[in-house]
C-alpha cells in the first residue's frame, strides 16, 4: 500500500507540474515499468523516464539531441520545451520526456529480416557516434565500458546465488556456464591488448531486440541510451551475436551469413568472448523472478565452443 501511495504521489505531482508549469493539457499517465511512464496530452505523447541525478538526465537528454543533429534519425526526439535542454525536477528525481514511438513493434530475433536491419541500424549508429567520441565533452560525460569488469561482475553475481540456481538449472548447467566463464576471464589477459587497441564509438550497451522498433511506414528507431558507454562498437555486436545465437541453434556458420559479423569474427578477441556465457549471465535472474527453468542448448553450445577454439588455435 505504501509503494502504491509513493507511485500515485509521483504520478499527481508529474501531472501537476506539466500542467500547471509547463501548460501542457495532459490526460493520462501511466507506468509503464519502473522509472518510465507514457504521458498523453492533447500536444502530444511521450516517454517520461526518470533519472537518481541531473547528471544522468541531462547525459540522455545532450547525446539524444547530439544523435539527431549529427543526422541520426533514428532516435526519439527529446522534449526540449520544458525544463534544462528537457531535464526537468520532480519528486527528488530528474526527468526527460521523448517522443513515443506509436504503432510500431519491436523487432524480432527469431526472423532473419529483423537481425538483418538491426545490423544495419548498428551499422549506421556506430558511424554517426564515432564522430560523437571525437568531440571532447563526450567521453568526460559518458563511461568508459571494461568487458572483464563486466564479466567478473556477473560471474560473482551468478556465483553468489548458486543454491537458488538449482532451482532453475540442471547442475550440469550451473557447471558448464561456471567453467566456461572462469576460463574467460582466466585467459582474458591475453586478448586485452588488440581490444583496448579498436577504434572506438559510443555503443549502445543494450541491443536487445525490444529497443529496435519498427514503425507500420517501415522506419526503425534505436531506443534506450540508459547503457551507453565509450568502447570499441565490436562490444555491441559481441552482445548482439549473444541475443541472436540462441535463435541460430549455436550455429557458427549461420552467424557468418550474416555480412556485418565478417570483419569482427576475424578477430580473435571478439572470438574470445564470445565464449563467455553473457546470456546465462544475463537471463538467469529473469529466469528465477519468474520460476522457469532455463535450459542452455549444452550440446549445440559445446559444438560452437569447440570451432571456436580451433580458430582461435
Amino acid at each position: 500500500m505504501n509503494n502504491r501511495r509513493k507511485r500515485d504521489d509521483g504520478i499527481g505531482r508529474l501531472f501537476f507540474l506539466l500542467r500547471n508549469k509547463y501548460g501542457l493539457r495532459v490526460k493520462s499517465i501511466k507506468m509503464v515499468k519502473q522509472n518510465v511512464w507514457v504521458v498523453t496530452a492533447y500536444e502530444g505523447c511521450w516517454v517520461a523516464k526518470r533519472y537518481r541525478t541531473f547528471l544522468e538526465a541531462m547525459r540522455q537528454a545532450v547525446f539524444m539531441q547530439s544523435l539527431r543533429q549529427a543526422g541520426f534519425a533514428h532516435v526519439p526526439a527529446v522534449y526540449t520545451t520544458i525544463g534544462q535542454n528537457g531535464v526537468f525536477f520532480v519528486k527528488d528525481a530528474f526527468w526527460i520526456m521523448q517522443t513515443y514511438i506509436s504503432d510500431a513493434e519491436r523487432l524480432s530475433f527469431a526472423r532473419r529480416q529483423d537481425i538483418a536491419d538491426g545490423l544495419e541500424l548498428l551499422q549506421t549508429y556506430h558511424f554517426i557516434t564515432a564522430m560523437l567520441a571525437k568531440i571532447p565533452a563526450f567521453p568526460t560525460i559518458i563511461p568508459h565500458y571494461c568487458l572483464y569488469s563486466k564479466w567478473q561482475r556477473r560471474y560473482n553475481e551468478f556465483y553468489s546465488h548458486l543454491s537458488l540456481l538449482e532451482r532453475i538449472m540442471d547442475k550440469e548447467d550451473i557447471a558448464w556456464t561456471i567453467q566456461h566463464a572462469e576460463y574467460c576471464l582466466s585467459t582474458f589477459a591475453s586478448y586485452a591488448p588488440p581490444l583496448a587497441a579498436e577504434p572506438v564509438a559510443i555503443i549502445h550497451g543494450d541491443v536487445a531486440s525490444h529497443n529496435f522498433l519498427r514503425t507500420k511506414a517501415g522506419m526503425i528507431y534505436l531506443i534506450d541510451y540508459d547503457t551507453v558507454a565509450v568502447a570499441s562498437p565490436g562490444i555491441d555486436y559481441l552482445q548482439y551475436a549473444s541475443r541472436i545465437l540462441p535463435y541460430l541453434q549455436w550455429s557458427l556458420a549461420k552467424l557468418y551469413q550474416f555480412s556485418r559479423f565478417l570483419c569482427w569474427l576475424a578477430k580473435p578477441w571478439f572470438l574470445h568472448a564470445l565464449l563467455f556465457p553473457a546470456d546465462i549471465m544475463r537471463e538467469w535472474r529473469f529466469a528465477l523472478q519468474r520460476n522457469k527453468r532455463l535450459f542452455i542448448a549444452r550440446k549445440e553450445r559445446n559444438q560452437f565452443v569447440r570451432k571456436i577454439i580451433d580458430m582461435i588455435k
